[in-house]
């Protein structure tokens, strides 16, 4: 796309989240972190040697992961999140997002105003599904940072227990698939439909930022739906593939076809 085009569709953007009265955030795949930074860990790159070494320790790569989205707090992904912050902060908005890295948690936005339907690292479940039970993730997580900055080695870990079945606990997202427990979110997912509910004949800027077609029924499909019920609303739509526009939102929808994070990265000061 033009590079003056989507100047013009930034400025656009700019003035309809300053007139609208609630902005209603979706963030999706593009955001995905892909732990390309990991390197830049020496301590973590030498514990998933570890790994390499010996095959029975994958089951601690996750927590690995883990620890590697608690101490990252920079890179693309944070900045493009701060701008975002930048952009609704005096706003009534309410962001949905299908990460589930939590770095969106690194940026200023207030978590009651935030829901991650996918899940996150920051509990654990039953990676069989005995129960709905959550536990906190942060205990063990603790314990992997200290085995790996005292030096005993990854085999030093036991792998951490269902205290109902005695089955691997797992991080409760959706990596978890058809065990995902989905308690995790509930109460802010209902947070989430009750401000929904609010937006009725309100101007609303609709703000689409990297969602793709793996997961439509949470962000895309609703999203549209809220933009072609609500008379007054906005709807601007960012991907680097999927920014098509359905017909029936053309008077009232903006495609900007670039991906999301790199938007927000260089365009958000302008």
């Amino acid at each position: 796309m033009d590079k003056m085009e989507i100047v013009e569709k930034h400025k656009l953007l700019s003035e309809k989240i300053a007139d609208a009265d609630m902005v209603l955030v979706g963030v999706g795949e593009e955001f995905n972190e892909d732990f390309s930074d990991i390197g830049r860990f020496p301590h973590l790159m030498s514990a998933l040697e570890e790994v390499d070494i010996d095959q029975m320790l994958e089951w601690t790569v996750p927590f690995l992961e883990h620890r590697f989205l608690i101490e990252h707090n920079d890179g693309r992904l944070v900045e493009a999140y701060r701008n975002l912050y930048e952009m609704v902060r005096n706003k009534n908005y309410f962001v949905i997002t299908t990460c589930i890295d939590e770095n969106i948690k690194k940026a200023a936005f207030d978590t009651e105003r935030l829901v991650e339907p996918c899940g996150n690292h920051e509990m654990l479940q039953c990676s069989d599904k005995c129960c709905d039970e959550l536990y906190p993730s942060g205990e063990f997580s603790d314990l992997v940072k200290q085995a790996i900055l005292d030096g005993v080695g990854l085999d030093s870990l036991e792998i951490p227990k269902c205290p109902v079945c005695g089955k691997p606990l797992a991080y409760n997202n959706i990596l978890c698939e058809q065990n995902y427990v989905e308690e995790g979110y509930q109460r802010q997912w209902k947070k989430y439909t009750k401000w929904l509910q609010l937006t009725l004949n309100k101007k609303i800027c609709i703000l689409e930022l990297g969602v793709e077609l793996n997961l439509p029924n949470i962000i895309r499909w609703p999203f549209e739906k809220v933009a072609f019920y609500n008379q007054k609303a906005s709807f601007f739509r960012i991907n680097a593939s999927s920014y098509q526009m359905t017909e029936e939102l053309s008077d009232k929808g903006i495609s900007i076809g670039m991906n999301a994070v790199d938007y927000l990265r260089e365009y958000q000061h302008l």
